[in-house]
């Protein structure tokens, strides 16, 4: 099943992420173009739990597919299901050859990962990550032995850990799971980041687990604010009440004393969330009965 037309996603291509000669870049390389498409969609498409927040306690749930095709043709962005599933049903009319793949961050299949297959050569495979809150600027070909490259994007280090035949672990260096700022205490370790199985699955398959990070009341998303994008490759993100820049590859904290100022803030960093005002108000108002501060 398409979610969505080649002539949609074209549009969206344009559009949204401002890429142009759709075609002929197809044609020509495709590597190169597929690397465009996931550079922008940092760019542009924001990772935030924002519509979930805005939803009663008793409607909380998945997005359903009308919802996935809605926030993704108009670049809304969500959370990893909402980003990266959209991704997979554009990247599929354009005619890559792709599969989604399973990760685990907290629990087993709550995590959406993609798989391009057939790039350059046949058998390659390359892994695709442009749906969470930290940036993975390009797709990584997965044909390395035991570990990946190292590579740096904002103030994110990174590489992959082959385990098994399918499986691998994501390590980054000096960061902690949910944070944003390198800590001098672990700038020379690796820390586990999340693990992935590259077996080609179905959307079906992430259904019932992902319906934790949308649901649980235990859930991070639902005890927080943020919203996450890369402009120009480089963090910009609001985090309760903390807005975090990339600056010359550090990251700066700024405090919104308010809900007014938070609402103004993201209004202005993060434009695609600023309407329907009704549902930001709704979704601000949530995250006052919390009070989550850094």
């Amino acid at each position: 099943m398409d979610l969505i037309s080649k002539e949609e996603a074209t549009t969206f291509v344009e559009n949204v992420l401002g890429l142009t000669d759709i075609q002929t870049r197809l044609n020509q390389d495709k590597l190169s173009f597929l690397n465009d498409i996931i550079y922008e969609y940092h760019c542009k498409v924001p990772f935030h739990n924002l519509d979930l927040l805005a939803l009663p306690v008793s409607e909380r749930r998945i997005p359903n597919l009308a919802e996935l095709k809605d926030r993704g043709l108009s670049g809304r962005g969500g959370l990893c299901y909402q980003n990266n599933t959209f991704l997979y049903f554009v990247l599929r009319v354009l005619g890559y050859d792709i599969t989604l793949a399973k990760g685990q961050v907290e629990i087993p299949v709550d995590h959406v990962l993609l798989v391009a297959h057939d790039v350059v050569t046949s058998g390659d495979s390359y892994l695709i990550d442009a749906g969470g809150g930290y940036p993975t600027l390009i797709a990584i070909p997965l044909d390395f032995q035991d570990e990946s490259p190292v590579y740096t994007f904002s103030f994110c280090t990174f590489k992959y850990v082959r385990k098994e035949d399918r499986e691998f672990h994501r390590m980054h260096s000096g960061l902690e799971k949910d944070s944003y700022k390198v800590e001098s205490v672990l700038k020379n370790s690796w820390q586990h980041n999340y693990s992935l199985n590259t077996a080609p699955c179905i959307l079906k398959d992430f259904e019932s687990s992902m319906a934790r990070p949308y649901t649980n009341p235990a859930s991070v998303f639902l005890n927080s604010f943020r919203a996450v994008r890369f402009p120009k490759g480089k963090l910009l993100a609001i985090k309760n009440n903390s807005i975090l820049e990339d600056k010359d590859d550090a990251v700066f904290a700024t405090e919104v004393k308010d809900s007014e100022a938070l609402k103004n803030a993201l209004s202005v960093l993060f434009p695609m969330l600023s309407s329907p005002k009704e549902l930001m108000s709704s979704a601000l108002e949530m995250f006052e009965t919390f009070k989550c501060y850094n």
